[in-house]
């Protein structure tokens, strides 16, 4: 029998909001410019999961990035205020929740930077004890500790900027999806800095030269945003180009 893993509740408790200035044309973003002034609010962001197996009777524990921090059957739960999480110690869980071992709860420090920690589940049948466990259905579960409400008509103008850039994306190049429907303006606003200024000059150019005689040129071009856009794919790409292991973007002829 096949039991769903869901997202059981998503809750914030602001902690504080504040004005907060950026300089786009210092700090440079894809389809950002000039200077943005926002509301930033700090939060403790709470995520519950749920393991919904009834009606079958199982033991649930559960692994955090890899690591077991709930054996089933075995574990005596950990305290209120949490412990912290293998592998992003900005984050804390909690489980039981509400007195279920199939309930683990994740929560983010105020003002920390997004994290998406990988959460599968470990089952046991009744009749099972000291045997090996089971793995369960599993998910990357993003939380962050705060975020920033900017003008709308603003982020209206980067959501028509992206597309632009997301088309010349698809017309260029071969994109190789991460997983299916992985939309091209996700990945897209990752790039920061020289990334972005790399790729906005390359597309930009791209549609400017002549097939013939710009060739070797455009060749050159596509090749440099293949290496780009593999690296802006990593979920959490924040170093430069060359990451081993980025999901395959090759340029087309």
């Amino acid at each position: 029998m096949t039991h769903p893993l869901v997202e059981l509740s998503r809750t914030k408790n602001i902690v504080r909001c504040y004005l907060t200035v950026e300089d786009y044309d210092c700090h440079p973003r894809l389809c950002r410019h000039g200077i943005w002034i926002g509301l930033k609010c700090e939060f403790a962001e709470t995520v519950v999961l749920s393991y919904e197996h009834d009606p079958e009777e199982l033991y649930v524990g559960w692994a955090i990035n890899g690591t077991t921090v709930s054996d089933p059957g075995y574990s005596s739960g950990t305290p209120p205020w949490g412990n912290p999480v293998p592998g992003a110690p900005s984050l804390t869980y909690v489980t039981p929740v509400d007195g279920f071992f199939h309930r683990l709860s994740l929560t983010s420090a105020a003002g920390s930077a997004a994290v998406c920690p990988w959460v599968q589940v470990l089952y046991r049948h009744p009749d099972e004890a000291g045997a090996p466990f089971h793995y369960g259905p599993a998910m990357s579960v993003c939380l962050s500790g705060w975020s920033v409400s900017w003008p709308s008509i603003k982020l209206a103008e980067e959501r028509a900027c992206l597309a632009k850039f997301a088309d010349l994306v698809h017309r260029y190049l071969q994109v190789a999806h991460v997983k299916p429907g992985d939309p091209v303006e996700e990945w897209l606003t990752r790039l920061k800095g020289e990334e972005a200024v790399r790729l906005r000059a390359g597309l930009e150019t791209l549609t400017q030269l002549d097939p013939k005689a710009d060739k070797d040129l455009a060749i050159a071009i596509k090749a440099d945003l293949a290496g780009l856009l593999s690296w802006a794919r990593l979920p959490g790409a924040t170093t430069s180009p060359g990451v081993a292991g980025a999901p395959p973007v090759q340029s087309a002829g």
